[in-house]
C-alpha cells in the first residue's frame, strides 16, 4: 500500500487572506449582532487580536474490489417452428415448453471489478466529499517527508478507520451461487494537509474568528483558533498506524479479504 503525506501550496497567502478577513470581520460576531439597530459592531471598533496559519488534514484512499463468482440460471431460446417438440442440443435432448421456448440450464463464471476513491475529512468536520475531491483535483500539492514547523493539526480520524470505511463502501452483496474469491485491494492511502488562515477579532467583550481557506479563499465566519492543537507533523509511522485493527483488516469477517498491497512485504524506510 502506497502511503503518502502531501501538503498543498498556498493559493491565497497570509496578506491576501488577512485582507479578506478584514472585509468580513463584522460577520465574526454573528447575525444577531449585525441585525441590532442600537448596538451593532462598527468596523472601527473591531480589533484584530490574534492570527494563525495551520494545516488541516483529510484522507484519500484508493481501492478496488475484485470478486470471482458463479451464477446458476437458465437461458431462454425461442423456437419458431410450430411442430417442434424437443431439440437435441450439445448432446442433450431438451423439451420445448408451453411458451415455445427451450430452457437451457447454465452456470456463468463471473468476475467483477469495482474501483473506489474515498475521501474523509480527518477532523470529522461536516465537509462534503465533493469539496475534498475538488481540493485534490484542482490544487498543486507536494510530497512531505518531514516537517518541524508547528502548524499541523493531527487527524482525529485514524488510518484504520478510513480503511474500514473503504471496506464498508465496497461490501455490497453479490448475487451469486458460489463465490470463489472476494478481495478488496487497498492501493494507496494519502494524508493531505491544506492551509487555513484564522483571524481572531474582538469587539467590546465579544470575540469571533474568521477563517480563510488558503486554497479556495472560502470564508468561514464561525471559525476557531486551534492553537492548542497545532503541532509539528510528528512521526510518519504513527499517522499510518493501523493499531489493533490491523488483523481485522487483513482477514475480516465474512467472505471479503482486504489486501494492503505490499504493506506486509515492503520494508519501511527508517
Amino acid at each position: 500500500m502506497d502511503e503518502k503525506i502531501c501538503i498543498f501550496d498556498d493559493v491565497y497567502n497570509e496578506v491576501s487572506a488577512r485582507a479578506q478577513a478584514e472585509r468580513e470581520k463584522v460577520g465574526a460576531f454573528g447575525m444577531l449582532a449585525r441585525m441590532k439597530l442600537w448596538d451593532r459592531p462598527k468596523e472601527a471598533e473591531i480589533a484584530l487580536t490574534n492570527t494563525e496559519k495551520r494545516y488541516e488534514p483529510f484522507w484519500m484512499a484508493k481501492a478496488s474490489r475484485r470478486t470471482r463468482y458463479t451464477r446458476k440460471l437458465a437461458y431462454h431460446l425461442r423456437i419458431e417452428h410450430p411442430h417442434v417438440v424437443t431439440v437435441e442440443l450439445l448432446g442433450q435432448k431438451l423439451p420445448v415448453d408451453a411458451r415455445r421456448e427451450l430452457q437451457l440450464p447454465a452456470v456463468e463464471d463471473c468476475e467483477s471489478v469495482t474501483a473506489l476513491v474515498h475521501f474523509v475529512d480527518a477532523l470529522r468536520h461536516d465537509t462534503p466529499e465533493k469539496a475534498l475531491v475538488d481540493y485534490a483535483d484542482r490544487f498543486t500539492c507536494r510530497d512531505l517527508a518531514d516537517s518541524n514547523q508547528p502548524q499541523f493539526i493531527a487527524p482525529t480520524v485514524t488510518a484504520a478507520s478510513v480503511l474500514q470505511q473503504v471496506k464498508s463502501r465496497l461490501s455490497a452483496p453479490v448475487e451469486a451461487e458460489t463465490i470463489a474469491s472476494d478481495e478488496v485491494d487497498i492501493e494507496s492511502l494519502t494524508l493531505f494537509y491544506r492551509p487555513v488562515f484564522a483571524f481572531q477579532f474582538a469587539w467590546k467583550d465579544k470575540s469571533g474568528v474568521i477563517e480563510i481557506d488558503g486554497l479556495s479563499g472560502r470564508v468561514n465566519k464561525e471559525g476557531d483558533m486551534l492553537g492548542g492543537a497545532v503541532r509539528a507533523l510528528g512521526n510518519r509511522d504513527a499517522l499510518f498506524d493501523l493499531g489493533a485493527d490491523f488483523a481485522g483488516l487483513v482477514v475480516p469477517g465474512g467472505t471479503i479479504v482486504v489486501k494492503l498491497i505490499d504493506r506486509l512485504s515492503k520494508k519501511r524506510p527508517a
